[in-house]
Parts: C-alpha cells; sequence; structure tokens
C-alpha cells in the first residue's frame, strides 16, 4: 500500500468516525437556516418586499408536501418537526406579535 492510499483510507474512516459522533450535521443546520429565514421574512419587523413576505407565508402555510424536497413539510421533518404542529404553533404568531419577536430573536 502506498502511503496515498494509506492516507486516503484513513481520512475516510476517520470522517465516518467524525460524522457517526458528531451531534450536529452541516445537513441539519443548512436547514435549520432554511426554516429560521422563511419565520423571520414572514413574521419579521424587517423591512422585507411584500413579495419577500408574501412567498415566506405561502411556504410556511402552504399546502405539505412532505416528499417534495426542500418543501415546508420536507424541511420540517427533516428536523425532526411535526410540520402540521408547527404551522399551528405559527399561526398563533400572527394574533400575538410581539411573542413572535421574542422568539425571532434566537434565531438570529
Amino acid at each position: 500500500m502506498t502511503n496515498a492510499s494509506a492516507l486516503t483510507r484513513f481520512s475516510s474512516e476517520n470522517e465516518e468516525e467524525s460524522e457517526g459522533h458528531s451531534p450536529v450535521k452541516p445537513e441539519r443546520n443548512l436547514l435549520a437556516a432554511v426554516l429560521a429565514r422563511a419565520i423571520c421574512d414572514a413574521f419579521g419587523t424587517a423591512h422585507c418586499e411584500r413579495h419577500v413576505v408574501r412567498s415566506a407565508r405561502q411556504w410556511l402555510f402552504g399546502k405539505l408536501t412532505p416528499k417534495r424536497p426542500f418543501s415546508f413539510a420536507w424541511v420540517a421533518l427533516h428536523l425532526d418537526l411535526d410540520p402540521i404542529q408547527l404551522q399551528r404553533t405559527l399561526r398563533t404568531y400572527e394574533d400575538a406579535p410581539e411573542e413572535i419577536q421574542e422568539r425571532l430573536t434566537l434565531l438570529r
């Protein structure tokens, strides 16, 4: 075995080990960021263009399509969240905007 192939084999084994023991996966962070951005766009106080707010709300409250990659339901399920319950919770924020503002600061 050459040094290069031994190094490649060693690196691959270490990557597999570290991925198996890593509590946080980069893919999960990406999905969490997508969800957080949509929530901030839909409910935040930042001056977003109307079409951004509308698109975020359509994504959050649209028909649940859990098999469609990167749909709201798909993202929620990959984050171990119940999309139906999450939609219900987000809808309650429309009636209590001050409560969502407090929680949005945790997402930033």
